[in-house]
């Protein structure tokens, strides 16, 4: 099977090592003109594993910073104000999107009275908190926002984004395959990220 796999890689002109990755599989598709199927993100194991399409945790090769449709207020110091946001280059467009849309449905003095403007970060390379495991934050493909109002271990209804009026904003996110862990898991509304449970 390895053999197999450096005649591939050789093919479509990467380093011939014989173990399936995200650049053979990327070069592959490229070569053969396929285009990778909508919204479909990989697992967090997978993401964990190193062999995603997301290759490896803090590669600052595989960040790009995006051009939010928005100013954001930074959560913990909300008189500082962000209008880029630091994420994987292959999150960057769902990404821009989805804030996009939001900011088209409910317009921006809705989106700050509700605090969809309120960045709690993107990319960090960090483990989560309180383990050991390998955050998604480290990739680049997990957003927090409004974390004072929907912190790790606030649960519904007593997170903000738990609410009834969010669920458009959820949809949103949804539409582009991410997953809010809130939806998911009742935990962590803050959270959402493209990788699946």
């Amino acid at each position: 099977m390895k053999e197999l796999w450096r005649l591939i890689q050789q093919n479509v002109g990467v380093d011939a090592d014989g173990i399936p990755g995200p650049k053979t599989a990327q070069a592959l598709m490229k070569k053969l003109d396929i285009q990778p199927p909508a919204h479909t993100w990989p697992s967090q194991a997978e993401v964990r594993s190193g062999n995603s399409m997301f290759g490896r945790a803090g590669d600052e090769r595989s960040l790009t910073n995006i051009r939010l449709p928005y100013v954001m207020r930074i959560a913990w110091e909300p008189e500082r104000t962000v209008s880029t946001m630091r994420c994987h280059k292959m999150v960057a467009e769902p990404l821009t999107r989805i804030f996009q849309a939001a900011l088209d449905h409910y317009g921006m003095e809705k989106i700050r009275e509700m605090g969809l403007d309120l960045y709690g970060g993107c990319f960090n390379d960090r483990a989560i908190i309180g383990g050991k495991a390998t955050s998604m934050h480290a990739w680049g493909i997990a957003v927090d926002m409004d974390p004072d109002r929907n912190g790790l271990n606030v649960h519904s209804p007593h997170a903000v984004f738990s609410r009834p009026d969010y669920a458009a904003f959820w949809e949103i996110v949804e539409a582009e395959g991410a997953v809010s862990l809130g939806r998911a898991r009742d935990y962590d509304w803050m959270h959402f990220q493209f990788a699946t449970l």
